[in-house]
């Protein structure tokens, strides 16, 4: 860490106060994703899909909660079994819980009823707070508040981020880096205190997004060996028996939460995804250079290979700045290593094996952009990757292992080696169990091994989200970049102009300004959903009769089975807390999937119809005719009242039943 930090934000100053630093990310917040701001009690960033869907979960767990508190501890015992797809258990682990965002909100929401309004504060939080952890981290290895500012501003609005706006659950990310920067801190000092909140933030983004509990794991494993190797702690027992316990500690608290999703797989129909799921949702080597649609500078230009969840284009500034910064550790490298004394075989070997790892490398990078190799075999060109790939690994590692001037510069190239390689292996698993360059199959990855092995991977359909990891390491590497630009800088005004200029590429990179909101989804064969959310008691009246109703009540609603008006149905479940047939999740049960295929679409099977109404155990029927093409709603109501339902409350095209 540096001590000289000459110009503005200087350590120590008001301006590098951690204080400080977050009230400026949440200006910038505020402006990056205006207007939602003036909006945020009535309008959803993003669209009115998962954010809403989102939004039952916030209301179904802090109504749990808030009971319990109120004395009714049975409760808690129903915390996972949200009300919907009734009467099927543990709803909530059909997709993330958000307890961690839950209990973040939950004063705002408690005191408001306002679930739109909590929701988009979480929302926002999430950017500065990810930007607040990258910027304590960087600070402590660089030493230069305003680099490490500029590396939390590149994770705070990566580029990535665009294309997640309606995912919470996924721009959730801002613990990761508070939980490096624990484990840092812990082996600078050797302290308990730094260790405790490295473990409490590891907890609390397990429990904040099941894919990164998967995925994060792993570096954070590495990052403690990288540190104890680098510190010479390897053989402290001390360090280990911390550590152990720490591990120990952080799986405890996290187990709890994960007991409820291995529940539903012993059930057998939900919980599992196929391997086709992982294939369809992985990156595509193109999608680094594949921007989000709603970046105002990038969105259609950078546009490589168009696929879902494949726009994990890292920003060119991000980039500039991460190179700069290996080529600084790189310098660094160079005379680490010529302080090693090898021995002739070990020069020879540093030789031999180097250049097998150049051309292995130039070999599969080569494949990687062009999806083949000009090398015919079997008379056809060579496009399996996994040799080079093997290739790679098995050199480089006898390098480090064989060789002492390649340890010796690995080790005065820290930090930024550890990150560089983190970044680059968080990239590779990025591209899923089969690696794919624009769309040409080059063989199978290395995710293919966690997803057939490891506990918990074949739970999750998206490897492309470790694209969040890679924003998060070359957010750092661009931290190490400007810090190595700052050290040749000397005048203030340059210091300044230069920030600026770097502040605003990132900013541009990242501009969706005016951020869209309420965004109402294409339903199939129906009308479009209505783009008012109504919340507390200004929901319907057919809602608050439910909800008021005495006696039990098991709805279901029509139309039934398409996910626009599935997801508004949930929603408005978070306010009457009563059963619902209906539902919507990352999971559909299986009686759920075999009713939408006799209630999804008029005409019904008006037999089958019946008799999915009937075992589903509904007592009261709510038919939205307006969502009907071609005034075809009343139908439905018709048909229900033939069954022997009878129509007990209308608001306007709303009409509430109860059934035989």
């Amino acid at each position: 860490m540096t001590s000289d930090n000459p110009g503005p934000f200087r350590a120590g100053s008001l301006a590098a106060r951690p204080s400080s630093v977050a009230f400026v990310y949440t200006c910038l917040a505020v402006i990056m994703t205006w207007p939602l701001v003036t909006q945020l009690g009535t309008e959803i960033a993003s669209d009115l899909g998962d954010p809403v869907f989102n939004c039952w979960v916030l209301l179904w767990t802090s109504g749990q909660l808030l009971a319990a508190l109120r004395g009714d501890f049975s409760a808690i015992h129903h915390y996972w079994n949200g009300n919907i797809f009734a009467p099927e258990p543990l709803t909530i682990a059909y997709s993330e819980h958000l307890t961690p965002q839950m209990l973040q909100g939950l004063p705002v929401l408690a005191a408001t009823g306002n679930v739109v309004l909590t929701y988009n504060l979480l929302f926002l939080s999430t950017f500065v707070l990810s930007g607040l952890g990258v910027y304590l981290l960087v600070r402590d290895l660089t030493g230069r508040p305003l680099a490490a500012f500029i590396a939390g501003l590149a994770f705070a609005f990566a580029p990535y981020r665009i294309s997640q706006h309606s995912h919470l659950q996924v721009l959730s990310s801002q613990w990761m880096p508070f939980a490096l920067y624990g484990f840092r801190r812990y082996f600078a000092s050797q302290r308990r205190k730094p260790l405790v909140g490295a473990s409490a933030a590891l907890v609390v983004q397990n429990l904040s997004c099941g894919y990164y509990m998967l995925f994060f794991a792993p570096f954070v494993v590495a990052y403690c060996l990288y540190e104890m190797a680098a510190r010479g702690l390897m053989r402290r027992l001390a360090v280990w028996r911390s550590l152990i316990l720490a591990a120990a500690g952080v799986a405890i608290l996290t187990w709890p939460f994960v007991t409820p999703y291995f529940a539903l797989r012993h059930k057998g129909d939900v919980g599992v995804r196929s391997y086709g799921e992982a294939v369809q949702f992985s990156a595509d080597v193109y999608s680094f250079g594949t921007a989000a649609g709603g970046s105002r500078l990038w969105g259609g230009v950078v546009n490589a290979f168009p696929k879902g969840e494949g726009e994990g284009f890292p920003g060119f500034t991000i980039l500039l700045l991460a190179a700069i910064g290996l080529g600084a550790a790189a310098m660094r490298a160079r005379q680490g290593a010529g302080s090693a004394s090898d021995r002739k075989w070990q020069r020879i070997a540093f030789v031999a094996l180097t250049a097998a790892a150049a051309v292995s490398s130039i070999a599969l990078g080569w494949m990687l952009f062009a999806g083949q190799l000009p090398i015919l075999v079997e008379g056809r060109p060579w496009h399996d990757s996994n040799p080079l790939l093997t290739a790679v690994a098995v050199f480089g590692i006898a390098l480090v292992a064989l060789v002492p001037r390649v340890r010796c510069a690995l080790a005065a190239a820290a930090p930024a080696s550890f990150y560089a390689l983190a970044a680059l292996a968080a990239a590779v698993l990025a591209l899923g169990p089969r690696l794919q360059s624009a769309g040409h199959l080059l063989g199978a990855g290395p995710y293919l091994w966690l997803h057939r092995w490891v506990p918990g991977f074949d739970g999750v359909r998206v490897p492309a989200r470790y694209f969040m990891l890679v924003a998060l390491f070359l957010s750092v590497l661009a931290g190490l970049g400007m810090a190595a630009i700052l050290r040749r800088l000397t005048p203030r005004t340059t210091i300044i102009g230069v920030s600026a200029i770097v502040i605003g590429a990132l900013l541009a990179e990242s501009w969706v300004a005016p951020m869209s909101t309420n965004v109402r989804l294409d339903p199939h064969y129906y009308e479009l959903t209505p783009r008012r959310l109504d919340m507390g008691d200004a929901i319907s009246p057919v809602y608050r009769a439910v909800r008021d109703m005495p006696g039990k009540v098991v709805l279901i609603e029509f139309p039934f089975g398409e996910p626009a008006y599935e997801i508004l149905a949930t929603f408005y479940a978070g306010y009457h807390r009563r059963p619902l047939v209906n539902g919507y999740s990352g999971f559909f049960p299986e009686p759920y999937l075999r009713r939408a295929t006799f209630l999804q679409h008029i005409p019904f099977d008006l037999d089958a119809a019946t008799r999915a109404v009937r075992s589903s155990g509904a007592t009261h029927a709510l038919v939205h005719e307006g969502a009907y093409p071609d005034g075809r709603g009343h139908e439905v109501t018709s048909w229900l009242t033939s069954s022997g339902g009878r129509v007990i409350t209308t608001f306007g095209t709303d009409k509430l039943l109860t059934l035989r």
